[in-house]
């Protein structure tokens, strides 16, 4: 079924147009900016950029939108979402069109994790204990792994770091988190003694470098002015930690870099700190953002159940039955 093109006050600018000026107000924070228009500018690849806005037809989405069928819900939803938020501002704010074409594609439900997903969300503490001593290993990926695990850091912020940024005596870095804020994370004994190593006498560039020079201009920000080589991408650091995970845990939920952070997180809820201190480490900005970290894996609950059994069996009084 394709949109009915109806009369509408205004004459309708080409894609690319109304994509310029959709994408240059105030309403939006970089990053979403950034993502709206990467998922705009594959309609135009599929469309076409001199498309009239209001030629566009619910299949032609609906064809840009299958692309993402077979990933996460939360994915499709995500482009969906972006194209929503742009046709609607066409019809409602512009009145180039009339009805959002994007309305009559139904987002897909999200499958929420059962309980015994979410523990194996954390790296098993045995495993991460073999990750960090794995033979074959650069040097600049095993930091990358315990600075993840050590800072409880995302992935995309330590890919970002700077060398200037880093204070090795104090043990602590500046990281630009979401929405450009400059935020402090610390690290431990593990990275502290990969730190100089990896940075190998170097003042400032990237920290995490490409193993080759860019094949293609770069930002001078992402060149290291000593090597000329490039900023680590962030694609190619999680297919190195997946192919890793693959072969430490062959039958267990599939590595990404997150479930490091994730699983220092976790580990620290399991080991009894508190959740103010939880939350001031990981950089939170509500407790309740907390609730997925607070789920303690089955080694944990098992082991609990054990303590908790040895403890009653310590208290219960020899030869005296609990009725009596």
């Amino acid at each position: 079924m394709s949109v009915a093109h109806l009369p509408r006050a205004t004459a309708a600018p080409t894609l690319a147009e109304a994509t310029r000026r959709f994408l240059r107000r105030d309403a939006f924070e970089p990053t979403t900016c950034t993502a709206y228009a990467a998922t705009l500018d594959l309609l135009a690849t599929q469309v076409g950029p001199d498309t009239p806005i209001d030629r566009i037809t619910d299949r032609q989405i609906e064809a840009l939108l299958d692309r993402w069928q077979d990933k996460a819900a939360t994915t499709f939803n995500r482009h969906r979402a972006a194209l929503l938020s742009f046709f609607g501002w066409c019809e409602d704010s512009r009145k180039w069109i009339v009805g959002n074409p994007v309305a009559l594609i139904e987002p897909r439900k999200v499958r929420r994790r059962t309980e015994d997903e979410r523990r194996k969300r954390p790296v098993d503490r045995d495993l991460l204990a073999y990750l960090w001593a794995l033979d074959g290993v650069t040097g600049r990926d095993r930091l990358l792994w315990r600075l993840a695990y050590e800072t409880w850091a995302r992935a995309d912020e330590l890919l970002g770091l700077n060398v200037e940024e880093l204070d090795l005596g104090r043990r602590e870095g500046i990281v630009h988190a979401k929405g450009g804020d400059a935020e402090t994370i610390w690290w431990s004994t593990g990275s502290a003694r990969l730190l100089p190593r990896v940075i190998a006498g170097r003042t400032r560039g990237p920290l995490f470098l490409a193993a080759r020079r860019p094949t293609r201009a770069m930002a001078a920000a992402d060149v290291d002015p000593t090597t000329g080589r490039a900023r680590l991408g962030y694609r190619q650091a999680e297919r190195i930690f997946t192919a890793v995970g693959a072969r430490l845990d062959p039958t267990g939920a599939p590595w990404t870099l997150h479930r490091l952070r994730h699983s220092g997180i976790a580990h620290a809820v399991e080991d009894g700190w508190s959740t103010p201190a939880v939350r001031a480490k990981s950089r939170h900005a509500s407790i309740r953002s907390l609730e997925v970290y607070a789920n303690p894996s089955a080694d944990a609950v098992r082991a609990m159940t054990e303590a908790l059994d040895m403890e009653s069996r310590h208290l219960r009084p020899r030869g005296r039955r609990l009725d009596s």
